[in-house]
């Protein structure tokens, strides 16, 4: 009997990030309402745990790094040798054997299918210039980001509702993309509200200046004051490609990455 892998789509739609972490033999050490903490998740020498899953969003942050993601950017940086398919492929082998992903040629789907949309829906509220949220300036000054924050970055206030109808409320700092989606952060999140896409900054239109992330570019900013080339910010690495076929309109091109980051080849 033949078995086909679901793709990355279906696994999202049917597997939490909380059961895939269980599988992989990590539990919780702490457990806070929608919130659970791990300790050596993405490394193995930590004193506390920094490794953070929101269960109610099934999304996940890195206190460390200040990553974050769905569960496919889980298995991405849980195994980075992989590609996006061989992850794909690694969760649902992680599966099969207890019939939890495998699908079969003649076989019916068996027990409860499960929605096909269970983050909840968000709604931005209102947005304020930075400075007028003392929480949020706290986390941006314990950061070492809150003077490059001011004029650059706004806090973004947001809720979501789940699909029982129940409202949470959120804030963040937070930048907006060309797409009219916010990339937000906070002390226990890191993420897209709405849709995701690039941010550009126009500039001098023969000179584009790449950056990774936002952060990057408010520090390179910070010591770079005078008009320059256009800003292109991926804020997510799977526009690598689409950044390259924007760079290409332009004379000159530098790329600004983080030490962490995949290089953009030219």
């Amino acid at each position: 009997m033949k078995t086909s892998f679901l793709n990355a789509g279906s696994i999202k739609d049917q597997v939490t990030l909380s059961r895939l972490i269980a599988r992989l033999g990590y539990k919780p050490t702490k457990s806070n309402g929608d919130e659970q903490l791990y300790l050596n998740v993405l490394r193995t020498d930590e004193a506390k745990p920094t490794f953070l899953v929101n269960t109610q969003l099934d999304v996940w942050y890195d206190r460390l790094t200040k990553k974050s993601g769905d569960i496919i950017d889980f298995g991405m940086a849980y195994w980075p040798e992989l590609n996006s398919y061989q992850i794909t492929e690694k969760i649902n082998q992680l599966f099969t054997t207890y019939s939890l992903l495998s699908v079969t040629a003649n076989s019916k789907p068996v027990g409860r299918k499960r929605r096909a949309i269970k983050i909840p829906f968000y709604h931005i509220q209102e947005t304020k210039p930075v400075g007028c949220n003392t929480e949020i300036t706290d986390y941006l000054k314990s950061e070492g980001l809150w003077e490059m924050a001011i004029g650059h970055l706004k806090e973004v206030y947001y809720y979501v509702v789940d699909e029982k109808h129940r409202r949470k409320d959120f804030f963040a700092a937070g930048w907006q993309n060309e797409n009219g989606g916010w990339e937000v952060i906070s002390k226990n999140f890191s993420g897209s509200l709405g849709r995701k896409g690039m941010t550009l900054i126009p500039g001098k239109e023969n000179s584009l200046a790449l950056f990774d992330d936002y952060l990057n570019y408010l520090s390179w900013k910070y010591t770079n004051k005078l008009p320059g080339p256009s800003i292109l910010i991926l804020n997510s690495p799977e526009f690598s490609n689409a950044a390259k076929k924007r760079a290409e309109k332009f004379e000159n091109v530098v790329l600004i990455m983080n030490e962490n980051s995949k290089a953009i080849n030219p």
